[in-house]
């Protein structure tokens, strides 16, 4: 019985990709998920240390208490 070596390779692959499809899906929701946690912790520890600021401190970077989310939004978005 002959057999078709080019077409048993790419059957093996294919089949072999298609096994790992969803552990790849999953992987990038995991790392997607990850990097929100990621962002929202520095996000936290921003606002904790502009909130940690006296109002002097504040007004030597340029803004007032009430700008501090809208600040530290601002720095995130450019990260």
């Amino acid at each position: 019985m002959a057999v078709n070596t080019q077409t048993t390779s790419a059957d093996r692959l294919y089949g072999l990709g298609g096994s790992f499809l969803p552990l790849a899906k999953f992987g990038s929701t995991v790392w997607a998920g990850a990097k929100a946690a990621v962002n929202a912790l520095q996000m936290a520890r921003m606002l904790s240390t502009l909130s940690n600021m006296d109002d002097n401190q504040l007004r030597q970077i340029g803004i007032s208490r009430s700008e501090i989310p809208q600040y530290a939004a601002t720095l995130m978005a450019k990260t």
